[in-house]
């Protein structure tokens, strides 16, 4: 395995195109593919599902991809430790979580962290759930934000509450439910539904959007890969979509109305171990006051 592989890899993997990966690189695009190949040879796991007009992740992508960041991160830092022949040890703290929105929570946290610790470098990854979960298990990051999914028979770590995060209904200022005080679900039977992939959004929110198409013509119901993609079409006036109410304040070019009768999520962080580890034991209270 080598460096120009993993730059191919990661090309890949965030443009879903092998043609905009070469061009990103300065190569060509047999010269990526070829690179592609020789990967997959090596790991021997097919990293991508390929077709003549689609590229996607595989499982065994997905959960390669942070895996090849952080080798190409350890060996530019050692390029560049060697280069100018420092030898000072970089104190890091590993934080995961698997949304835009989970990331948009941490500004403030870090920012009083980083003022008791200004040597200890962040180090932000953006996975799927289940793949930060096996980079919690593996010690590749010190702690995760996630939902606490009551059916799960085994959790990924030791779980740590932040808050207790109501459903709601979000959409445009100008949705007909906009204004509301609260809605109940037989309020949602009707209008447009976006939907969030189930692999990006939590285990109640994925219940309900199954109750709620059951009700719906499939021209009434949008997809969308993940939550981001669907509150673009929510301003875009499309329609509505359920999301849990966890970011301290709300956009203004949002509606946010609140779901009866539907229980509120535990939202919260999960960490292996708090031994011998001060600085995420204050990192896990700086989230904490954050949020009350």
């Amino acid at each position: 395995m080598n460096t120009v592989q993993l730059e191919c890899f990661l090309a890949v993997s965030e443009t879903l195109n092998f043609a905009r990966a070469a061009e990103h690189l300065h190569i060509t695009q047999p010269a990526v593919t070829h690179q592609i190949n020789s990967l997959e040879s090596e790991l021997d796991v097919k990293l991508f599902k390929r077709t003549t007009r689609t590229v996607e992740l595989t499982e065994e992508g997905w959960s390669f991809f942070n895996d090849a960041k952080t080798i190409l991160n350890m060996t530019h830092m050692a390029k560049a430790r060697l280069s100018s022949h420092n030898t000072e040890e970089i104190r890091s703290i590993g934080i995961g979580c698997h949304s835009p929105m989970e990331l948009s929570l941490l500004p403030k946290p870090l920012n009083a962290f980083l003022k008791k610790y200004p040597d200890i470098h962040p180090e932000l990854k953006m996975v799927p759930f289940q793949a930060l979960q096996n980079l919690l298990q593996e010690e590749n990051i010190d702690v995760m934000m996630g939902f606490l999914d009551e059916n799960s028979k085994k959790l990924p770590g030791v779980y740590v509450e932040l808050t207790k995060a109501p459903l709601a209904c979000v959409m445009s200022p100008s949705h007909p439910l906009s204004g509301r005080e609260s809605l109940r679900l037989e309020d949602l039977k009707e209008g447009k539904l976006i939907i969030c992939s189930p692999r990006k959004t939590s285990a109640a929110v994925s219940r309900i959007q199954g109750q709620l198409i059951g009700c719906r013509t499939p021209s009434d119901v949008y997809f969308c890969d993940n939550i981001e993609c669907g509150i673009t079409l929510v301003q875009a006036g499309v329609g509505f979509i359920i999301l849990p109410a966890i970011l301290p304040e709300h956009s203004s070019a949002l509606s946010h109305v609140l779901l009866e009768g539907v229980q509120p999520e535990s939202f919260g962080l999960y960490y292996k171990t708090l031994q011998r580890n001060q600085p995420l034991k204050d990192f896990i209270q700086f989230m904490k006051e954050y949020f009350s």
